[in-house]
């Protein structure tokens, strides 16, 4: 919260073992800031853990009461107007039964705690792992811009952890001191009131420059905030650190050379050092405009980092080549045509689960399948444990929605953890939850679509190169998806599996045959 002067407390807040709206029962206070008091509740009605915060802590005949009754009730407003699920829900508003109609309103409990606290229980996090919070509550801010919200006090205390079975879902939280632009939301309230009845709406060590000089603000406020909270995930270090109000305004007057020393010292990796002081730079128009050029940005600076060290390691991995012989002049040798492939045989294979296509079936599934000399085996059952097709041994891996895929969960011999997602018009979403894909030499992404065939390469938290795979997602003509390999084809009928795809691990590696099941015979 906002760090702002608390007068005497007029109004009880104690409200342990109350009631409230006649359903929710106040359990523990579990936090006190500047302007509120909050508490662990239970919903009765629905029997679920809620968080209610109430308006506590000024004077009323104070200057700036107004102002910050107002932003309180504003906060309420601004949550119910967003809709992202990074953005921590809202779920009731009210007053107490007292003369002063002290609001307070019910939100999700975060029963994760903060990102601060995490950092500090795991220490620094890798650039991989920070993206992977920085990336949903950049998605939580961009939908608040979008619809006219400035929060102006992104911080790690303001970023929360919902627990989701055995996940952590990140939640943006605290809109009690946002500015809404023009009238994004109802009860818009103002900073200042007159001359004597200044606010100081911000929290010292993170603000944006121009929120202390009271300047207006935009989007790159947030960006700015969002930057420093990067630099504290990565480092476990505040680049404003301390509580002495004086010595934090002397920092802050020393502008961009001190924030780039200090993201210097704290060890932080070139490329992002770059991109941080860019993110925080003093003057908002040479700054970061929008969170969605601060992550490209990020992200773009991991893979900077992660393709030198890549590709030095894949120097160092490769065999030195053998000594090439010396030219002589002679006449070229003429290049022999490859044999042609045997016939294969019309009956079952013995084993499988599947029948060999006839020749006039095959010169109907699809064209690679011809020019590759192939006829593709036809899988009649996908329940098989394993199918080996020219040499290839394939595996069928049902995807009933999605499905997580890894060393411990279905991808024999990788290191890479991820999560497979099958797309009802065709194609998947595959999305790293150890690591980094990167799609046909592009860029880091913490997940990716696949609409057509494409290389993928894992990347792991500390840069190695975790595993590479293939994915290929066949050729429909109508009453098969037929699959072409190196010397193997596979062709799955409609009737059993509309959607499949395959995931080539490479020579000597094991096949994967996606699929997800059609209902009835």
């Amino acid at each position: 919260m906002a760090e702002v002067s608390q007068g005497p407390n007029l109004v009880s807040t104690e409200l342990v073992g109350q009631r409230v709206m006649e359903r929710y029962t106040i359990q523990e206070r579990i936090a006190r800031g500047g302007m509120s008091v909050v508490y662990r509740g239970e919903d009765e009605r629905l029997r679920r853990p809620v968080c209610v915060k109430v308006f506590c802590g000024l004077d009323p005949s104070r200057p700036g009461y107004r102002t910050v009754h107002e932003h309180f009730v504003q906060e309420a407003f601004a949550l119910s107007a967003l809709r992202h699920p990074n953005t921590i829900r809202i779920f009731d508003f009210g007053y107490l039964e007292d003369e002063l109609a002290t609001p307070y309103f019910v939100v999700e409990y975060a029963d994760g705690g903060t990102l601060k606290e995490f950092v500090r229980k795991h220490g620094p996090l890798t650039p991989h792992e920070a993206f992977e919070i920085l990336e949903p509550i950049a998605g939580a801010l961009r939908e608040a811009h979008a619809a006219g919200i400035i929060h102006r006090d992104i911080k790690p205390s303001n970023i929360l952890f919902v627990r989701a079975g055995p996940a952590l879902v990140v939640k943006l939280a605290d809109f009690s001191i946002a500015k809404a632009v023009e009238d994004a939301i109802p009860n818009r309230a103002e900073d200042t009131l007159n001359s004597s009845d200044k606010v100081g709406l911000y929290s010292l060590g993170w603000a944006a420059p121009e929120q202390l000089r009271s300047d207006p603000v935009g989007p790159s406020a947030d960006v700015f905030a969002l930057g420093l909270t990067l630099s504290y995930m990565l480092t476990c270090k505040m680049v404003y650190p301390g509580d002495d109000i004086l010595q934090l305004f002397e920092l802050r007057r020393l502008g961009d050379p001190y924030i780039r020393k200090a993201l210097a010292e704290q060890g932080i990796d070139d490329e992002l050092l770059r991109v941080i002081s860019y993110a925080c730079r003093a003057n908002p128009p040479e700054r970061l405009q929008s969170v969605e050029q601060f992550v490209e940005a990020v992200r773009e600076s991991i893979h900077e980092s992660w393709r030198n060290v890549t590709s030095k390691q894949e120097r160092l991995a490769s065999p030195p080549a053998p000594p090439q012989p010396i030219a002589r002049a002679t006449a070229p040798a003429i290049p022999q045509a490859p044999p042609p492939p045997p016939p294969t045989p019309s009956h079952l294979v013995e084993g499988l689960s599947g029948s060999i296509l006839t020749t006039a079936a095959a010169s109907s599934s699809s064209s690679s399948m011809e020019l590759l000399g192939v006829r593709p085996l036809v899988v009649d059952s996908l329940t098989t444990h394993e199918i080996v097709v020219g040499g290839r041994r394939i595996r069928p891996v049902e995807v009933a929605s999605e499905r997580t895929m890894g060393a411990e969960a279905g991808v024999v011999g990788s290191q890479a953890r991820f999560r497979v997602t099958a797309r009802e018009l065709g194609g998947l979403h595959l999305k790293g939850l150890n690591c980094f894909v990167i799609r046909d030499h592009g860029r880091p992404s913490s997940g990716v679509e696949m609409d057509r065939d494409g290389e993928l390469t894992f990347i792991a938290p500390n840069r190695d190169v975790l595993d590479r795979a293939v994915v290929l997602l066949g050729a429909v003509d109508g009453t098969y998806r037929s699959f072409a390999l190196p010397g193997a084809a596979l062709a799955v009928p409609l009737r059993r599996a509309a959607w499949s795809a395959m995931l080539d691990l490479g020579p000597g590696r094991e096949t994967i045959l996606l699929y997800r099941s059609n209902a009835g015979p």
